[in-house]
């Protein structure tokens, strides 16, 4: 049996809720030449038994016994890949029927590209429409600001991935922003405009619940992609855990770090929370006008912010739509 075209590779802890239909989203692809690699990571609920119920051959399962987290269970579905490329989807998201073949079509016609995302839809629990998020179709300098890429919904070259040593396991969170910063370097990364994807937002989603992690993992990330990193940092993390990164961090680090946190937790409507790190951030820096004007809606009511965060996306979307058109 020859090698499949692409491999999907996804991993699900404690999924059972959107499993299903992530995974009937992947075998209802118009293109059909992939194997679905999924690494149950140590599931306490019915993930495993969901997983198996599939009578499809391009399903394979690779069970671990105990949890070892995204970054080492992706690495685990990269080695036992067969295919020329790998397409990422989350378990509790949902690809458009068309993606693969979008994508793949794409590849195609510029060879140079080694990893490209999609714009996305954003659903709730429930699979309403809640907006669209719209990628830059050429990152470029874009990506040392922030990722300009929707995890679940990139595919990559194996080759270009392998070659660069997968994902860095030291990276609990943002390991796809590190990956991205380092392909980058080397290859073309582009993102298509139409969305072929639907990220879901619910209350399990990582970078509400572990906001402050998240936002330190971006920094390292960075940290890593600018190679402002040594052993004694190294040591910290090891020692102490990514929290021990916040105290070598300089000022304009700090204040981007209680910005990113509060963001985060602005988008999952958090607002008090949200307040009280735009407030150390002010301590930090009072001259950040946009940190500033954040801090004072946060106190017009929880929702005033929250609706300022909505539209200022919808500008952005509409900023990203322009640049690409005169990218083309």
């Amino acid at each position: 049996m020859d090698d499949p075209k692409i491999s999907v590779i996804m991993s699900v802890y404690n999924g059972e809720r959107y499993l299903k239909q992530a995974i009937e989203s992947i075998l209802n692809q118009t293109f059909t030449d992939f194997e679905l690699i999924i690494v149950n990571d140590g599931s306490t609920d019915n993930s495993l038994k969901i997983i198996q119920s599939y009578d499809d051959t391009r399903i394979r399962l690779i069970n671990n016994k105990a949890n070892i987290g995204l970054t080492k269970s992706l690495n685990k579905a990269i080695k036992q890949a067969h295919g020329e490329y790998i397409a990422r989807q989350d378990a509790d998201d949902i690809s458009l029927h068309n993606r693969f073949e979008e994508q793949l079509r794409y590849f195609e016609r510029y060879l140079n590209v080694a990893l490209l995302g999609t714009s996305v839809y954003l659903i709730d629990e429930n699979g309403k429409t809640l907006g669209k998020r719209i990628a830059l179709t050429n990152p470029g300098k874009q990506l040392l600001k922030e990722n300009q890429f929707n995890h679940g919904s990139t595919m990559f070259k194996k080759e270009a991935v392998v070659r660069l040593g997968e994902y860095n396991e030291l990276l609990r969170y943002s390991q796809d922003y590190e990956l991205w910063l380092r392909m980058a370097k080397h290859y073309e990364v582009r993102n298509l405009a139409r969305a072929l994807y639907k990220l879901r937002f619910h209350g399990e989603v990582v970078t509400f619940k572990h906001a402050g992690e998240s936002a330190l993992y971006h920094l390292l990330a960075l940290r890593l992609a600018r190679n402002n990193f040594d052993e004694k940092l190294l040591e910290t993390i090891n020692n102490n855990g990514i929290k021990g990164l916040y105290y070598h961090l300089n000022g304009n680090e700090k204040v981007l770090f209680h910005k990113l946190v509060a963001n985060m937790l602005v988008k999952g409507k958090y607002i008090k929370r949200a307040r009280e790190e735009y407030k150390t951030a002010f301590r930090l820096n009072h001259f950040n006008i946009k940190n500033t004007l954040n801090l004072l809606l946060s106190y017009l009511g929880e929702n005033t912010l929250y609706q300022s965060h909505k539209t200022y996306t919808t500008i952005k979307n509409f900023l990203w739509y322009l640049k690409n058109f005169a990218f083309k």
